[in-house]
């Protein structure tokens, strides 16, 4: 065997810098374990912000007659009604029509989504974006790429780590 033949070969990374990779690693996981406890957190907090704005504060404020009150002289709380309709989309149609009927349309928003062809030309997207401008609608164009060439996992709690690379660029996922 001749030892020539490994001289240009791959480069073996060396124990520092394995290490170093170990680390960063480790950090990965620990600060997505981190943002992940503090998504948490937040969930809980807003969810007791919405309790006491929607329910606990109006309540007692309703149980004494007050419609509004202030904390010292920054803020005024006031209770305001708040009307919150949701319904199953197989009713919104007639929902919107009774709204219509009553008074009261173009309450119902709606959305239209336009899957656009990867290999559309320019001149009928320029169409589209003009046809839809014509209406006086608002839009908005994302453009993605879908290109794999190399992936990291980073096995644990579903956690992983997407190392994309493409000749020129390389993204981090």
């Amino acid at each position: 065997m001749n030892n020539d033949e490994y001289v240009d070969g791959p480069i073996v990374p060396t124990d520092d810098k394995l290490a170093q990779i170990a680390k960063l690693g480790k950090e990965y996981v620990a600060l997505n374990t981190e943002i992940e406890d503090l998504e948490r957190y937040l969930t809980d907090k807003k969810k007791l912000f919405n309790r006491l704005s929607t329910e606990i504060i109006p309540e007692a404020m309703h149980s004494v007659g007050m419609t509004a009150f202030e904390i010292g002289n920054r803020y005024t709380i006031k209770v305001a009604p708040v009307l919150v309709v949701k319904l199953p989309k197989e009713n919104v149609d007639t929902a919107d029509q009774w709204l219509t009927a009553n008074g009261h349309a173009g309450m119902v928003k709606r959305h239209l989504e336009v899957f656009v062809p990867k290999n559309i030309e320019e001149n009928k997207l320029e169409d589209l974006k003009r046809g839809i401008e014509a209406l006086d609608f608002e839009y908005s164009i994302t453009k993605n790429i879908h290109y794999r060439i190399g992936e990291v996992r980073c096995v644990g709690g579903g956690t992983h780590l997407v190392v994309y690379h493409i000749d020129r660029f390389s993204f981090f996922h």
